[in-house]
């Protein structure tokens, strides 16, 4: 098989719906590193957003935004983490179904970082519905930004819908 026959097969079940989850991820991932406050560290260069503590305490109250979609497949199965278990990559074990703000982010981010980063190809239908579901959500979320008291998420929101860019492109030299 040659490359551009590789990636032909990799593009299989990458519809709109993936797209658009890949997309609002990265932008969600963006506004929350320029609007500040959402690090795994307070201090140092690294600026890695904090998707598992930091950005669901800022969210307080959202998973109640979510009350009916609790039967859906994100919240009764969510994303199993993929991680190495003697020396042997698998899914672990089956996470509860999510009920609270802060399970709703991390299953967001394992399923963001198993898409990427797992196997690749075309996808299972399990992995389009999880995906669906996770798109509803993360609308909910850039609306509860909009509509938030808290300003780091107002800016979040804001960021999202203004910039395309930090400003300053990196030219390598």
């Amino acid at each position: 098989m040659n490359f551009s026959d590789m990636i032909k097969n990799l593009r299989q079940g990458v519809d709109d719906e993936v797209i658009t989850f890949f997309i609002a991820v990265s932008r969600f991932d963006f506004a929350f590193k320029q609007a500040g406050g959402f690090f795994t560290r307070p201090i140092g260069s690294n600026p890695d957003i904090d998707w598992q503590d930091s950005v669901p305490s800022a969210f307080v109250g959202f998973e109640a935004q979510c009350v009916d979609l609790h039967s859906s497949e994100f919240f009764v199965r969510p994303p199993r983490t993929f991680k190495r278990v003697g020396g042997v990559t698998k899914f672990v074990e089956q996470p509860p179904a999510l009920t609270d703000t802060k399970s709703i982010f991390w299953a967001i981010w394992t399923l963001r970082k198993n898409l990427m980063h797992g196997t690749k190809g075309k996808l299972f239908s399990r992995d389009q519905i999880l995906v669906r579901d996770a798109n509803v959500v993360l609308e909910r979320v850039f609306k509860f930004s909009q509509q938030s008291a808290d300003p780091r998420l107002k800016r979040v929101a804001e960021i999202m819908v203004k910039f395309e860019s930090y400003g300053e492109e990196d030219s390598g030299a």
